[in-house]
């Protein structure tokens, strides 16, 4: 049987890609803010600026990252996954009639 949809099987993929990058540059980021963070915190109130919370600041934004990197991750693979499920559906009841 010939599939329907393919561009909504295209689409699917690429939120499945968009998805894992997402992830890559979430993981990477949490550490380098998690370290960066705390370094830059301690060079700023060093010369001057004063840093908000000190080291806390970056590991703080480091954990900011991370949720909401989770939160883009889980919510384009939920995407991707969802238009699965609905072509799964349209097949099967296309099959039962």
């Amino acid at each position: 049987m010939e599939q329907k949809f393919k561009a909504l099987r295209t689409i699917s993929v690429i939120l499945k890609i968009f998805a894992w990058v997402v992830a890559v540059f979430t993981i990477i980021g949490f550490f380098v803010m998690l370290v960066g963070g705390a370094a830059l915190s301690q060079f700023s109130s060093r010369y001057g600026a004063p840093g908000i919370w000190g080291p806390l600041g970056g590991v703080a934004m480091a954990f900011y990252i991370l949720i909401i990197g989770a939160l883009w991750f889980l919510s384009l693979l939920a995407g991707a996954d969802l238009i699965l499920v609905i072509l799964a559906i349209e097949e099967n009841t296309r099959k039962s009639s």
